[in-house]
């Protein structure tokens, strides 16, 4: 009789080397995975540890030049701290050196801790200066030089977490490599011993198994994007808080010291908000700052940047190649922004109608840290206001009346 009786073993045991052969294969490419993942993050624990070390041979330096050692200059300060600076943006937007290259990271948090990391050396960076310029009048041992010393500890301790995080993320990423590595090695001794039928009671468990998992990410992944949303965004509006905003701002702020562009910092309010609430209540308020937030993001370009700051103030950012390029997009945006509030904004529980007064500042030109930016944009914004409101100003130095234009001015000087 030709072929196999039923109950032959022959077929369970080809199934059972073929599934072995197969996790084999797979045990390889999982090695393979963990030995790229500690490759891809080594660089960025590396460049990590560079940051704390160029920080702290600054601070040194530093110290020896304000007790009076002259073996090196503060241009050995500078020096440390742009290195310092140079690692920071490299793992945000990648770079390499005769070290080695560093890929951008993709990870939101770690983005978010870099940001934070690379916004204190830049205030570090400024108190150190601020305190070598009083070097003559000042002996060391001040409140300036304690307060130095307390930001230096605090970037390490962040720099310290940063390192951690990065640590922590090839730890988990091996664990799990390593947990499924277990699992396969164990079935592959398991399936080399039993029958076809423990093949398939095998592959219905490791099934049922990844099905649990991935739902476990699943809900993971929704849980961390409700915190991030809860923590980066307004709850009213669903635009981006102050606290995002900075990191935002402070990220394009790198990009325009970097690439040599041009980035606007608009600061805009709700002109004759504060009769709505007190006639209608803060309900029919809240209404009207989400009508006015949707109606200004329908005028925006994709990459541009609408945020709440507080009450009905709201920030605008873009971003462009050129300063005409940037002037004409952000005076075109208001001059639609304006047009469309030419109608009302809501209409329950009556047509309310509402203007906003809007001031603009331009980095490098207005200044290159955000701080100087809102200061300035605000500066202009109460210029429109004092010029009779639902207006919009470009910021100058000095802010005079004959020197400002409307946005509609501006439009007007475009098209002719």
């Amino acid at each position: 009789m030709n072929g196999e009786a039923p109950g032959s073993p022959k077929l369970p045991l080809c199934l059972t080397a073929v599934t072995a052969i197969l996790s084999l294969l797979l045990l390889g490419f999982i090695q393979s995975t963990i030995h790229s993942t500690t490759l891809r993050y080594t660089p960025w624990v590396d460049a990590s540890m560079e940051i704390k070390l160029e920080v702290t041979l600054a601070h040194l330096w530093f110290e020896e030049n304000m007790a009076g050692d002259t073996n090196e200059s503060m241009a050995t300060v500078r020096k440390h701290l742009a290195q310092a600076k140079w690692y920071a943006n490299a793992m945000l937007d990648g770079g390499s050196n005769e070290q080695g290259k560093l890929l951008p990271l993709n990870d939101d948090q770690l983005r978010l801790h870099v940001n934070r990391l690379l916004y204190q050396l830049e205030y570090f960076h400024r108190q150190l200066e601020e305190r070598f310029a009083l070097t003559e009048n000042t002996k060391p041992g001040t409140k300036t030089d304690e307060a130095i010393d307390i930001l230096f500890r605090s970037f390490l301790s962040d720099a310290n977490q940063l390192e951690a995080e990065l640590k922590q993320h090839i730890f988990q990423e091996s664990q799990e490599h390593n947990s499924l590595m277990l699992m396969l090695m164990f079935a592959i001794f398991s399936m080399a011993l039993i029958s076809g039928h423990a093949i398939w009671r095998f592959t219905q468990t490791r099934s049922s198994y990844l099905k649990q998992l991935s739902s476990a990410n699943k809900r993971i992944s929704e849980q961390n994007l409700v915190l991030q949303e809860i923590a980066h965004t307004d709850q009213l509006t669903g635009l981006p808080n102050r606290k995002m905003l900075e990191a935002i701002a402070h990220r394009v702020l790198g990009q325009v010291h970097r690439k040599q562009t041009y980035l606007s910092v608009s600061f805009i309010d709700l002109d004759f908000f504060k009769p709505i609430n007190d006639q209608y209540g803060h309900h029919v308020g809240d209404k009207v700052l989400i009508a006015t937030s949707q109606l200004i993001s329908e005028q925006l370009r994709e990459g541009d940047t609408l945020a709440r700051l507080a009450g009905d103030e709201f920030i605008l950012l873009l971003q462009a190649e050129s300063e005409t390029a940037l002037r004409d997009s952000v005076t075109h945006i208001f001059y639609r922004i304006q047009e469309r509030l030419k109608e009302p904004v809501i209409s329950s529980p009556a047509p309310l109608h509402i203007r906003l007064s809007a001031g603009t500042a331009i980095a490098p030109l207005h200044g290159e840290d955000f701080e100087t930016l809102m200061h300035h944009a605000d500066l202009a914004m109460y210029m429109s206001k004092e010029m009779g409101r639902g207006s919009h100003y470009f910021f100058q130095e000095p802010v005079e009346k004959a020197d400002c234009r409307t946005a509609t001015e501006e439009l007007e000087a475009a098209t002719e």
